[in-house]
C-alpha cells in the first residue's frame, strides 16, 4: 500500500508477505531511515547512528565500538554495572516511597526519562545529569529540560518533511528552534568531554573507564581522538 504525505510517497507493508519482504529478504536496502529536516541541524545525520546510513564507513566504526564496550555482555555483567542498575532501582523507589508518605501525585512519566537520563549518563560520563529529586531540575535552563524539549520539539510534525521544497524557508521555525537547543545541550556535553579531558591531562585521578574514557582512547579510521568523542556524544 502506498500513501502520499505532502510530496513524499510512504510505502505500507500491509501484509504478512510484503512484510517479509521488507524485513527479511531486503532488510538491508530498508535499513536506513528518512531524513527529517530536524537531523539537518549542525548536520546531525552525517556523524549519528540514529541518521547513518549502515553502509557508512563511520556507522561501522561507531557500531563496532557500541557492540564491543557500551552493549557487550561482559561490560553490562560487570560488578560496576551491576551496581549502577541496583543504585538506580534503589533510588527510584525511594524517591516514589517518599512521595507516598507525602501525599504528593508521582509523575511516572518524568521518573522514567530521568532514570534513563542519569542510567545513560553514568554509564558514559560517571555522573548524573539530572537530579531525580528536584522538581526544578526539569526547568528549560537544565540538562534534562533542555532533552526534553529538544524530543517534544524533534517530534513535532514538521511540514518541511512532507514538503521538501520548502525546507529552507523553514514555515515553522522548528529548525531554528531544534539548532538553539542543539546548542545548548552541545555546550553541556562538551563541558562533560572538557572536564574529562583536564582531569586525563593532568593525571590527577585514575581513569573513570566509563565509555567516554573508551572513546577517548578510541582511534577509528575516519576520525580520532577529540573529534569523534564530540561528534558522537552529541
Amino acid at each position: 500500500m502506498a500513501l502520499r504525505l505532502g510530496t513524499v510517497t510512504t510505502i505500507v507493508a500491509s501484509s504478512a508477505d510484503a512484510a517479509l519482504d521488507f524485513l527479511q529478504l531486503h532488510d538491508a536496502a530498508f535499513s536506513g531511515r528518512s531524513l527529517l529536516d530536524s537531523a539537518h541541524v549542525f548536520a546531525h545525520y552525517t556523524h549519528s547512528m540514529g541518521w547513518l546510513p549502515t553502509s557508512s564507513p563511520r556507522w561501522h566504526s561507531l557500531r563496532k565500538v557500541c557492540s564491543a564496550e557500551l552493549f557487550a555482555p561482559h561490560s553490562l555483567d560487570t560488578q560496576q554495572s551491576l551496581r549502577l542498575r541496583r543504585d538506580k532501582v534503589r533510588r527510584l523507589v525511594s524517591h516514589v516511597a517518599r512521595l507516598a508518605r507525602e501525599g504528593v501525585p508521582v509523575g511516572v512519566n518524568r521518573l522514567a526519562f530521568v532514570n534513563a537520563v542519569n542510567l545513560l549518563s553514568s554509564t558514559i560520563f560517571s555522573t548524573e545529569l539530572a537530579d531525580i529529586d528536584d522538581d526544578s531540575s526539569s526547568s528549560s535552563s537544565s540538562f534534562e529540560g533542555v532533552l526534553a524539549e529538544t524530543n517534544a520539539a524533534v517530534g513535532l510534525p514538521n511540514v518541511s518533511d512532507f514538503f521538501p521544497e520548502v525546507a529552507w524557508l523553514d514555515p515553522q521555525g522548528l529548525r531554528r528552534r531544534i539548532e538553539s537547543l542543539f546548542e545548548r545541550l552541545h555546550a553541556m556535553i562538551d563541558k562533560q568531554i572538557e572536564r574529562r579531558l583536564q582531569e586525563r591531562a593532568a593525571a590527577a585521578t585514575a581513569p573513570m573507564k566509563d565509555f567516554l574514557d573508551v572513546l577517548l582512547d578510541y582511534r577509528g579510521a575516519e576520525d580520532g581522538g577529540a573529534l569523534i568523542v564530540r561528534r558522537s556524544c552529541r
